[in-house]
Protein backbone atom coordinates (compact mmCIF):
# COMPACT_ATOMS: atom_id res chain seq x y z
CA UNK A 1 0.00 0.00 0.00
CA UNK A 2 1.52 3.46 -1.48
CA UNK A 3 2.41 5.82 2.02
CA UNK A 4 -0.32 8.25 2.62
CA UNK A 5 0.38 11.53 2.56
CA UNK A 6 -1.96 13.54 5.25
CA UNK A 7 -0.51 16.89 4.59
CA UNK A 8 -1.95 16.68 1.07
CA UNK A 9 -5.10 15.11 1.80
CA UNK A 10 -5.61 18.22 4.16
CA UNK A 11 -4.59 20.63 1.66
CA UNK A 12 -6.71 19.34 -0.89
CA UNK A 13 -9.87 19.34 1.40
CA UNK A 14 -9.04 22.93 2.58
CA UNK A 15 -8.88 24.28 -1.69
CA UNK A 16 -12.42 22.23 -2.01
CA UNK A 17 -13.68 24.12 0.77
CA UNK A 18 -12.72 27.10 -0.60
CA UNK A 19 -13.95 26.10 -3.89
CA UNK A 20 -17.47 25.42 -2.07
CA UNK A 21 -17.68 29.14 -0.39
CA UNK A 22 -16.59 30.81 -3.81
CA UNK A 23 -19.03 29.39 -5.41
CA UNK A 24 -21.73 30.05 -2.86
CA UNK A 25 -20.55 33.61 -2.43
CA UNK A 26 -21.17 34.42 -6.64
CA UNK A 27 -24.61 31.99 -6.56
CA UNK A 28 -26.03 34.51 -3.61
CA UNK A 29 -24.86 37.57 -5.11
CA UNK A 30 -22.17 38.78 -2.29
CA UNK A 31 -19.57 39.67 -4.47
CA UNK A 32 -19.45 43.53 -5.66
CA UNK A 33 -15.55 43.72 -6.26
CA UNK A 34 -14.39 40.53 -6.16
CA UNK A 35 -12.44 41.60 -2.96
CA UNK A 36 -13.47 38.91 -1.29
CA UNK A 37 -13.11 36.03 -3.29
CA UNK A 38 -9.64 36.82 -3.95
CA UNK A 39 -9.15 37.06 -0.16
CA UNK A 40 -9.81 33.34 0.69
CA UNK A 41 -6.57 31.41 1.85
CA UNK A 42 -5.92 28.25 3.67
CA UNK A 43 -3.02 26.90 5.60
CA UNK A 44 -2.00 23.37 6.72
CA UNK A 45 0.11 23.67 9.29
CA UNK A 46 2.41 20.70 10.00
CA UNK A 47 4.15 18.63 12.43
CA UNK A 48 7.75 17.68 12.31
CA UNK A 49 6.65 14.64 10.55
CA UNK A 50 4.26 16.40 8.30
CA UNK A 51 1.20 15.39 9.45
CA UNK A 52 -1.71 18.37 9.76
CA UNK A 53 -2.30 19.04 12.92
CA UNK A 54 -4.43 22.48 12.02
CA UNK A 55 -6.10 24.36 9.10
CA UNK A 56 -6.33 28.04 9.21
CA UNK A 57 -8.49 29.76 7.04
CA UNK A 58 -8.37 33.61 6.21
CA UNK A 59 -10.78 35.68 4.40
CA UNK A 60 -11.73 39.41 4.31
CA UNK A 61 -13.35 40.12 7.54
CA UNK A 62 -16.07 42.00 6.19
CA UNK A 63 -17.18 38.52 4.25
CA UNK A 64 -19.20 37.16 7.42
CA UNK A 65 -21.32 40.15 7.84
CA UNK A 66 -24.19 38.95 4.38
CA UNK A 67 -24.17 35.65 6.16
CA UNK A 68 -25.31 37.38 9.45
CA UNK A 69 -27.60 39.66 7.86
CA UNK A 70 -25.38 42.69 8.89
CA UNK A 71 -23.64 45.28 7.56
CA UNK A 72 -23.66 48.80 6.63
CA UNK A 73 -25.32 50.42 9.36
CA UNK A 74 -27.38 47.19 10.10
CA UNK A 75 -26.25 45.65 13.14
CA UNK A 76 -27.28 42.15 14.77
CA UNK A 77 -30.13 41.77 16.63
CA UNK A 78 -31.86 45.41 14.84
CA UNK A 79 -35.08 44.57 12.70
CA UNK A 80 -34.45 45.07 8.66
CA UNK A 81 -35.04 43.75 5.68
CA UNK A 82 -32.03 42.99 4.78
CA UNK A 83 -31.53 38.77 3.95
CA UNK A 84 -28.92 37.05 5.34
CA UNK A 85 -26.76 35.26 2.73
CA UNK A 86 -25.87 32.01 4.17
CA UNK A 87 -22.28 31.33 2.17
CA UNK A 88 -20.10 30.03 5.18
CA UNK A 89 -21.40 27.83 8.21
CA UNK A 90 -23.53 25.52 6.61
CA UNK A 91 -20.69 24.40 3.89
CA UNK A 92 -18.21 24.64 6.34
CA UNK A 93 -19.94 22.41 9.11
CA UNK A 94 -20.77 19.60 6.26
CA UNK A 95 -17.07 19.70 4.96
CA UNK A 96 -15.67 19.24 8.06
CA UNK A 97 -17.92 16.06 8.62
CA UNK A 98 -16.84 15.22 4.69
CA UNK A 99 -13.16 15.55 6.27
CA UNK A 100 -13.92 13.37 9.51
CA UNK A 101 -15.16 10.58 6.98
CA UNK A 102 -12.24 11.05 4.70
CA UNK A 103 -9.75 10.96 7.77
CA UNK A 104 -11.32 7.58 8.96
CA UNK A 105 -10.99 6.11 6.30
CA UNK A 106 -7.21 6.57 5.62
CA UNK A 107 -6.10 5.91 9.06
CA UNK A 108 -8.59 2.79 8.98
CA UNK A 109 -6.70 2.01 5.87
CA UNK A 110 -3.08 2.68 7.48
CA UNK A 111 -3.88 0.63 10.65
CA UNK A 112 -4.73 -2.35 8.32
CA UNK A 113 -1.92 -1.80 5.97
CA UNK A 114 0.21 -2.02 9.25
CA UNK A 115 -1.39 -4.87 10.94
CA UNK A 116 -0.65 -6.73 7.59
CA UNK A 117 2.82 -5.64 7.73
CA UNK A 118 3.64 -7.00 10.96
CA UNK A 119 1.88 -10.11 11.20
CA UNK A 120 4.14 -13.26 11.21
CA UNK A 121 2.36 -16.49 10.06
CA UNK A 122 3.30 -19.92 11.24
CA UNK A 123 2.78 -23.03 9.27
CA UNK A 124 1.68 -26.02 10.69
Amino acid sequence: MSEWNQYETLKAWADIVIERWELRISQLGVVDTGELLRSFQAQVNTDANGNGEKIVFTYAYYGRFPELGVGKGIKAGIESNRKKKPWYTKIFFGQVNQLARIMAEKYGQQAIAGIIENIEFKGV
